[in-house]
């Protein structure tokens, strides 16, 4: 009986150190599309939002850091030709790449013996670097109020960006414990080097332009990962 009872612990113990074994594995590469709202604050004062998709390729240099290349479509507008005090008003069909890195809390903090901390670890913020194509679908160019002054700008313009991200992934994993679905919801915040994010650039004289244009967009993704298993210096998935 007593030998029943150190076999049947024995197989116990083996079982949760085999499943906390298989817990450390993740796949270096993922693929992954989504799409979500955005927003211009540029030289208009009425924003709109919009809509914007997006694919990328990943590569996880662990199951909390990620390096991914991203690509960008969709339409940012602002103003309105009959309430902007200048009649101004733009629609961009735009295009982006942007090249960036993602650190979840999970690379950072002990997360392996507390509830809480398991949930905390998979926040995460990033930033990188890209360009953005901007392409006017429409613009107001002849002032309504004087038809003899054109605004100032480009209808078409390429430009550098830098890219500022937060979020959350929410991690599904498959029968060896690993996580081969990633969803990810959050928001990032794009500032744009140039004028051409709304196609006006009138003279600070002539009107007030103290910032920097940018655009955000909040939304969701998913990814799917792939590639040969690798192994993480402690578990990815927690056990309770």
């Amino acid at each position: 009986m007593r030998k029943s009872i150190v076999l049947i612990a024995w197989l116990f113990l083996s079982s949760k150190i085999c499943i906390a074994q298989l817990s450390y594995n993740f796949s270096n590469y993922s693929i992954g599309a989504g799409s979500g709202l955005t927003r211009a604050f540029a030289d208009v004062a009425k924003q709109i939002n919009k809509t914007a998709y997006f694919v990328n390729l990943n590569y996880n240099y662990s199951p909390f850091t990620t390096f991914t290349g991203e690509l960008q479509i969709g339409k940012l507008a602002g103003g309105d030709i009959v309430t902007d005090p200048y009649k101004r008003a733009f629609e961009n069909s735009f295009k982006a790449a942007i090249i960036y890195a993602d650190f979840q809390a999970g690379e950072y903090i002990e997360y392996r013996y507390s509830s809480f901390l398991n949930i905390i670890k998979n926040f995460y913020a990033g930033t990188g670097i890209g360009v953005i194509h901007n392409s006017m679908s429409f613009i107001q160019r002849t002032s309504l109020d004087d038809p003899g002054y054109i605004f100032p700008g480009q209808d078409a313009s390429t430009e550098l960006m830098l890219p500022v991200r937060f979020g959350y992934e929410f991690k599904l994993y498959n029968s060896y414990h690993e996580p081969y679905i990633r969803i990810n919801a959050g928001c990032q915040m794009n500032w744009v080097y140039g004028e051409g994010l709304d196609g006006y650039n009138d003279p600070p004289t002539k009107f007030k332009n103290h910032y920097v244009d940018r655009y955000g967009m909040i939304g969701a993704g998913i990814k799917y990962s792939f590639g040969n298993a690798v192994s993480y210096k402690k578990p990815i998935r927690a056990f309770y």
